[in-house]
């Protein structure tokens, strides 16, 4: 395993030479403190994106010497986290202006490539990783950010992404598990699977007693907006405001788990499996992304910034007061 090189540690000299000497890109994670139920860390999505960064990186590397792991940051950032003990809350605005202000140092000192990686999925989270693409783009840079491809494969729901996966999950689980996959997104089956693979110290053994979580009924108005947005043909469109009409029920409930799906129904082998598909899909994105002329793959839930007049409101807050951490 290629030790990753934290580049802001070396002398500014050293640092340079190294950015220079290269063409592997620089890793920038950014995730939130963020509370995973009873049974993940506050932490998770930071010790799965490590993993996961790894994995690329060993990836794009594909056995070369002289292609060295090198870390910029870890931000531990994240816009709309879930609710619970230990969570920290911080304004989309923010985020957004860190990270462009990140990206804009880092092709300062000479940066060209970097990957923008992160495992929370919420939609202004993505979308301001998007933007920091972008603007490192626009210098004259290449940038990725994987986990748009994840999101983009959960809201259309590819049937066939985790087909291997669900291979280990108990015969008689199996259709309760791949019917829930779509909603499967904190710390469910597939994201305490990861924890499982990559970081298993981190994941309390409670999590085989943790019961399926409940879901509530569609929002109306977004269902309703769903319908209308199929009429008029807007077909991707219907599918997010679709996918957004059952995700934003969760936070509703009433107590507040902090979980989705089955997580007492992961392992780490599942984990495993999911992690190599996704490592597939991001390294063949990466090479077109950092090394050809493919555009960074577009997140979902393009319409939020105006929908939530710029991440000031915060419709998946829950107060401590209704959220039970110990739910079993």
């Amino acid at each position: 395993m290629t030790k990753p090189i934290p580049i802001l540690e070396l002398s500014h000299a050293e640092m340079v030479e190294t950015i220079r000497a290269t063409d592997a890109p620089v890793f920038v994670a950014v995730n939130p403190v963020e509370f995973h139920g009873p049974h993940l860390s506050l932490h998770n999505d930071k010790l799965v994106t490590e993993g996961l960064s790894r994995d690329l990186h060993a990836a794009l590397a594909d056995g070369r010497a002289d292609f060295p792991f090198l870390v910029a940051h870890e931000l531990e950032l994240g816009v709309e986290p879930c609710s619970g003990p230990g969570t920290r809350h911080v304004p989309y605005a923010h985020v957004r202006a860190v990270l462009l202000e990140t990206v804009r140092a880092l092709a300062e000192i000479g940066v060209k490539r970097i990957v923008i990686n992160t495992f929370h999925g919420g939609g202004l989270h993505n979308l301001a990783i998007e933007e920091a693409c972008a603007a490192f783009t626009k210098g004259g840079g290449r940038a990725f950010a994987p986990l748009a491809i994840a999101l983009r494969s959960m809201v259309d729901l590819d049937p066939t992404l985790l087909e291997d996966a669900l291979q280990v999950v108990p015969e008689a689980e199996r259709r309760a598990v791949a019917e829930d996959l779509r909603f499967d997104f904190h710390a469910g089956w597939l994201e305490t699977s990861l924890a499982l693979h990559y970081a298993p110290t981190s994941v309390s053994p409670r999590f085989t007693s943790l019961r399926p979580a409940p879901s509530l009924a569609p929002d109306p108005l977004l269902r309703g907006a769903t319908t209308i947005a199929r009429l008029v043909g807007a077909r991707g469109l219907a599918t997010e405001l679709d996918f957004l009409a059952t995700a934003v029920t969760w936070p509703r409930l009433r107590p507040f788990i902090g979980y989705t799906g089955r997580p007492h129904l992961a392992s780490a082998e599942a984990g495993a499996r999911i992690a190599a598909t996704f490592i597939a899909r991001y390294a063949e994105a990466a090479r077109a992304v950092l090394y050809g002329a493919a555009d960074q793959p577009r997140a979902p839930f393009r319409f939020l910034p105006a929908l939530t007049l710029g991440g000031r409101l915060a419709p998946t807050f829950v107060p401590l007061s209704d959220i039970d951490a110990e739910s079993s």
